[in-house]
């Protein structure tokens, strides 16, 4: 195949041609995804009901992207083939860009609402469907050449950050478009204003995107590692794979499971609560910019952690927001629905990062060297007709329980009367969820048998992420809809999906609060005093949100110090300085809420050194710079010298050890003479 010299591979890239190739797939991500914002999501619900779609017809669109993927079979065999891989997919973009603008033209073909146009629409979608996985394949294989193998992760957080940030505001836009169109279009045409979006997307972003990945540079593939097998053995070769397999399941099943009821809480949230469109696009861009926030967290888990185990984490949060959209009327909408929307969408943003991040690292990092395509390819195609088969069930799933409903009352009867209380009413959408949570916790089990070189334990990755997270778990009580978690005691929350994860990451927001306000600070010239003030700003700031402030001081001490010092990081900050700044601003806050001095002293100071161990920077410096600054507030505390040096010691000794011996030793040389050994 003779290939125009723009699109050739180039054998050999120099770091600054590699890292701008990056730059610009990166930033084409981002014009890709503001266009498939117009046309997926809340706004493709909107328009396939507009169109006269029924449950069934809404699920057939959702999968049909997904289906599609059968079309990575070819996709790959052309690139095992020729080893071109801008050559074979960049034309395919092209068309997968431009396939919106007849999907668009819909209404203007024909009557609307109808069964035609709906039947039209689906074509159309088809007919995309054929090149968007040929895209798909060959740009990711692509970036995986031009990034580092350690930093896979990070890079494709930052870059799926990108996708969804474009996302989040072109498609809040798109919504607030709909509804002044439709207040003020004549009656009947108000299913253009789909149309306009669609139309008007393509000749923007549909072709911007293109352009950005033309410019940028192919590496050559290195030589074929399958050459000389036939067509079959080179497809089957993945399956056959002891470790490749299980993943394989387990991401069909996953998508199968999520997708069931994924695609329907847009019209869930459209038809039976009744929200208006604007709404729904607002909760969508809220879940979006929580999915772009930890992106940035995600990834360099998954790098440090293991794809596998960030997968667990994120997948089972991602049950707990399925099983939560049951409560979101129940059985009507009621007050706490709109609240309990938000924290869904929040949760539901967060776990959608680790889950879309860790679905396409870990297909690449369990492949074998110069494997990637036809093994990540496999994968990619194993999810897609999983989450293909999805919609297609739960639309079916849904029609079916529609006019069905089960109802379990409780009855009280005494002289005077009957008292009936509803306890539980489940109708079409319910059983939805019940069902897609149930099969979920099945495909976990499938996780666990997947083998990924370096990953760590489950239970060792929720712990970093909650780091002490036990006393705060109470938190959650001042969120909306989940104050009755706050009953149990954390070691009962653990054993319920995904909410040990939920309070992890509240856990870690926290940290994440401080580490974002020292930063800002500038503390390469900021004073330890105004290190303090700023720590003490964020602690303020968290506990007005908290009912029970008070009763954690402990964890709020924690994960306030140890982000400060993770700040150190960011900004040129001397470690001593800022831990000695942090932990006084904590102590100062936390005693203004009647805080018990021990437990905050306890807390800082485990905080100062575990932040110092996970940021790579000096335990012990950390360490004697906790013990000074809680022998200088100790008069503030009202406690003595001695007891505050304790406390503060008895916090960074529980951290040390948790680091190793070594850290232990590290540490002990620099507390003052006898105070490490006597809490020992």
């Amino acid at each position: 195949m003779q290939i125009p010299n723009f699109l050739r591979p180039r054998p050999t890239l120099t770091e600054g041609e590699a890292q701008k190739s990056l730059r610009l797939m990166a930033w084409e991500g981002l014009a890709s995804g503001a266009l498939f914002s117009l046309g997926s999501g809340g706004l493709m619900a909107a328009y396939a009901l507009a169109l006269g779609a029924n449950n069934l017809e809404v699920g057939i669109l959702a999968s049909l992207p997904f289906l599609s993927q059968v079309v990575r079979l070819p996709a790959i065999l052309l690139v095992e083939k020729f080893r071109a891989r801008k050559a074979i997919g960049l034309p395919a973009f092209v068309a997968m860009q431009f396939s919106w603008l007849p999907i668009g033209l819909v209404p203007f073909l024909l009557d609307t609402p109808g069964k035609p146009a709906v039947f039209l629409a689906i074509v159309f979608m088809a007919v995309r469907g054929i090149f968007a996985p040929v895209w798909v394949t060959t740009s990711t294989s692509w970036i995986r050449d031009l990034v580092p193998p350690d930093g896979l992760g990070s890079y494709f957080g930052r870059r799926l950050g990108m996708v969804m940030a474009s996302m989040a505001v072109v498609g809040l836009a798109g919504g607030f478009f709909v509804q002044w169109w439709e207040g003020s279009a004549p009656a009947g045409d108000e299913v253009f204003a789909f149309s306009f979006l669609l139309i008007g997307g393509v000749f923007t972003f549909g072709v911007v995107g293109p352009l950005l990945a033309l410019r940028a540079i192919e590496p050559l593939m290195p030589p074929a590692a399958l050459a000389g097998r036939s067509a079959g053995a080179m497809l089957l070769e993945p399956v056959r794979d002891p470790n490749y397999s299980r993943p394989i399941r387990f991401l069909f099943v996953w998508g199968l499971t999520s997708n069931l009821a994924i695609p329907f809480f847009a019209v869930y949230m459209l038809k039976v609560i009744g929200l208006s469109l604007p709404v729904v696009m607002g909760l969508t861009v809220l879940g979006q910019l929580s999915n772009v926030l930890f992106m940035r967290v995600w990834g360099p888990f998954a790098d440090r952690l293991g794809s596998k185990t960030v997968l667990s984490l994120c997948a089972s949060l991602y049950l707990l927001v399925i099983i939560g959209w049951v409560f979101t009327t129940h059985p009507e909408r009621h007050a706490l629905t709109l609240p309990l929307l938000v924290v869904l969408h929040l949760l539901g943003g967060i776990a959608a990062a680790g889950v879309t991040l860790t679905v396409s690292t870990l297909a690449l990092k369990v492949a074998p060297e110069g494997r990637g395509v036809p093994f990540s390819g496999m994968a990619g195609m194993a999810t897609s007709i999983g989450s293909g088969v999805g919609p297609i069930l739960g639309g079916l799933f849904v029609d079916f329980f529609s006019a069905r409903s089960l109802s379990i009352n409780v009855a009280w009867t005494s002289p005077s009367g009957t008292l009936e209380l509803p306890a539980l009413t489940a109708t079409g959408f319910d059983f939805l969820f019940v069902v897609a949570f149930l099969l979920g916790l099945l495909s976990l089990n499938l996780l666990m048998s997947v083998r990924e070189e370096g990953e760590v334990p489950r239970e060792a990755a929720v712990a970093e992420l909650m780091a002490g997270a036990g006393p705060v778990a109470r938190a959650v009580s001042s969120v909306p809809g989940l104050n009755v978690v706050s009953a149990f005691s954390y070691g009962y929350l653990r054993r319920i999906p995904g909410v040990d994860v939920a309070i992890g990451v509240t856990a870690y927001q926290l940290a994440a609060s401080t580490q974002a306000a020292l930063t800002s600070a500038e503390l390469g010239r900021a004073a330890t005093l105004e290190v303090a003030d700023q720590v003490g700003a964020v602690l303020d700031r968290t506990a007005e949100n908290m009912e029970d402030a008070a009763e954690n001081g402990f964890g709020l001490a924690l994960h306030a110090t140890r982000g400060a010092i993770h700040a150190t990081d960011d900004v040129a900050g001397h470690v001593g300085r800022v831990t000695r700044g942090a932990v006084l601003g904590s102590l100062r806050a936390l005693g203004g809420l009647r805080v018990t001095p021990a437990e905050s002293l306890r807390g800082a100071g485990q905080g100062a050194v575990q932040g110092a161990v996970e940021a790579g920077r000096d335990a012990a410096e950390a360490a004697g710079a906790a013990v000074e600054a809680a022998r200088e507030a100790a008069a503030e505390l009202d406690i003595s010298e001695e007891e505050a040096t304790s406390a503060a010691a008895a916090g960074i000794l529980a951290a040390a050890r948790a680091a190793g011996d070594e850290t232990v030793e590290t540490v002990l040389e620099a507390l003052p003479e006898g105070l490490g050994r006597e809490v020992l």
